[in-house]
């Protein structure tokens, strides 16, 4: 094995291992290093240590500011190129330039501990849906396969709770407005009239018209929203989709699209309205007049009318309709995402850390106490759940 392992790190270091050897040969490291505390690597490695640390952890550098951070590495996470590797026995605390390990065993009393009878379970699949007559059916209730029926379609519900609107043969009516809002806690999927479908996350809503206009395809979003355009053509064109982004009870910003992928987070308490395309490509306009296009991996940041373009961390962006939370950004950006998620306040006491970026991956199919243990465990900050408050501090 040692022979073996020289190879590999040889390899490695000059960039000839597949990404299947990679992390393979990182869980193996990394594992190496958490085996007991007086136990270090073979000392035939100690030359390469520098540079195998600097390879593996090559990735927290993009985000990692000069200021105090740290990163889950029990919930290490290597996108695109890299393979995701969980080592539960250990974090990994980066503060300044230094890298230093820190074995979970040793912080055991720093765990955030709770009674299952207070604890909170993850969101799930609910939302309210209100017809062009005003009438409001909740979702989650079980209503059956069928909806309801409006203006000559007939709205359905599938196994998997996804909403459908069909249109019926020879019933066509007066086209009206549909609003389908999630709750904090909640999230839904719907396919639209021209079979395009729309994830919703929690606390957003669409509102969408039962029978789209013979020109264009428009519907109104706040909240965030995962959309995947359905092509559609009228008398031989392309019929344009057009996404228009509220926030703060006026519109900020367009997405034009004729067939694509793409995430839009516009929460009203995030501090920029951020477009992600997965596929196709897509004309961003902001309401000052300012516009750009979007080619698949990148994003555009809308803060203050202000439109900037940068490459798109994908992964993050539509994490949340993945059923996963992954954390590359800093504290309270994280626990906003917690906050909607198990509807539930978040509450800074003074000493609470201001600086502290977070790094890594969970599933949202979890309780909350777990997701606050694991970030807890870095040492950095402690939480308290008071019903539904999480109370912040040092």
């Amino acid at each position: 094995m040692k022979t073996n392992a020289k190879k590999l790190i040889k390899s490695y270091l000059n960039n000839d291992l597949s990404p299947q050897q990679q992390a393979k040969l990182e869980t193996w490291y990394l594992l190496k290093a958490e085996e007991a505390d007086t136990q270090a690597p073979e000392p035939d490695f100690d030359q390469i240590d520098t540079r195998l640390w600097d390879r593996i952890l090559g990735d927290t550098r993009d985000f990692t500011p000069k200021k105090k951070s740290l990163k889950l590495k029990h919930l290490f996470t290597y996108a695109n190129k890299y393979v995701r590797i969980g080592i539960a026995a250990s974090l990994l605390l980066i503060a300044g330039s230094g890298y230093f390990l820190l074995n979970q065993k040793n912080m055991v009393n720093e765990r955030f501990t709770i009674s299952k009878t207070l604890d909170l379970a993850p969101g799930a699949d609910k939302a309210v849906l209100q017809l062009s007559d005003g009438r409001k059916i909740i979702l989650n209730q079980d209503l059956g396969t069928r909806v309801a029926m409006e203006a000559g379609v007939e709205i359905t519900k599938s196994s998997d709770g996804t909403l459908t609107y069909n249109a019926l043969p020879g019933k066509a009516g007066s086209a009206g407005f549909n609003t389908i809002s999630t709750p904090a806690g909640g999230q839904y999927a719907v396919v639209l009239p021209d079979g395009s479908k729309v994830y919703l996350n929690a606390g957003s809503s669409l509102r969408y018209p039962t029978a789209f206009a013979s020109t264009a395809r428009k519907v109104t979003l706040s909240g965030e929203g995962y959309f995947e355009v359905a092509h559609q053509e009228q008398k031989g064109r392309l019929l344009p989709f057009i996404v228009s982004v509220i926030q703060g009870n006026a519109p900020a910003q367009e997405v034009q699209v004729l067939g694509t992928h793409f995430n839009i987070n516009a929460y009203q308490d995030e501090p920029v309205i951020k477009t992600t395309l997965l596929q196709g490509s897509v004309k961003v306009a902001a309401s000052g007049g300012q516009q750009m296009m979007l080619k698949p991996g990148q994003q555009s940041a809308l803060a203050a009318g202000h439109l900037q373009l940068s490459k798109a961390d994908s992964e993050m962006a539509i994490a949340w309709k993945n059923g996963e939370f992954v954390f590359r950004e800093d504290l309270r950006s994280a626990l906003r995402k917690v906050a909607r998620w198990y509807d539930v306040e978040v509450v800074y006491e003074k000493s609470a850390p201001e600086q502290l970026m977070l790094g890594g991956w969970m599933s949202r199919g979890t309780n909350i106490s777990e997701v606050l243990n694991h970030i807890q465990l870095t040492g950095k900050v402690h939480f308290k759940l008071e019903g539904r408050r999480v109370i912040v501090s040092e």
